[in-house]
């Protein structure tokens, strides 16, 4: 396997994806254990689907492979104790370094809009799972944001 080479930035945000095993629908059977399993930091933002999770985390004085090592054995702890069950993640994480607010501002929209762009849901505020009800309380979305139109993204975010 190649080793992987990640950039490391103190107190920087990133954008991350991880996947569960084999992509098993596991997620939305217990949502509690994924706010749970964040130790320090709670992640900034986020949606947690049926096989994947994407969050912003800002990794203060630690590394982002460190962080979601941490969330990861937690989750999975947590998980194998309920269900006696083996895997829960793929290997590795994707991750993404938020180089500037216009980058943050785009990321989140598309965590947010990710229930819709895989069916989930037509209103993207109706969706439990997701930091969007916080961030529409601080003022930073509209309640029509999203809603019956097509919210159009382009790049890569690791699905």
């Amino acid at each position: 396997m190649k080793s992987l080479r990640r950039f490391y930035h103190k107190d920087a945000d990133y954008f991350v994806t991880v996947v569960t095993h084999d992509r098993r629908a596991i997620l939305l059977k217990h949502p509690e254990f994924f706010l749970y399993s964040w130790k320090q930091p709670n992640p900034a933002a986020w949606v947690l689907m049926s096989d994947h999770f994407h969050a912003i985390v800002n990794v203060g004085d630690s590394d982002i492979s460190t962080i979601m090592h941490r969330f990861k054995i937690t989750y999975s702890k947590r998980y194998r104790m309920r269900h006696n069950s083996g895997r829960v993640w793929q290997n590795r994480f994707w991750d993404h370094l938020i180089r500037d607010q216009r980058d943050l501002n785009h990321h989140l929209d598309y965590i947010h809009y990710n229930p819709v762009n895989h069916g989930s849901c037509d209103d993207p505020f109706a969706y439990p799972h997701s930091s969007l009800p916080t961030f529409l309380e601080r003022g930073m979305y509209e309640r029509n944001w999203g809603v019956g139109r097509q919210v159009e993204f382009s790049g890569e975010y690791g699905e």
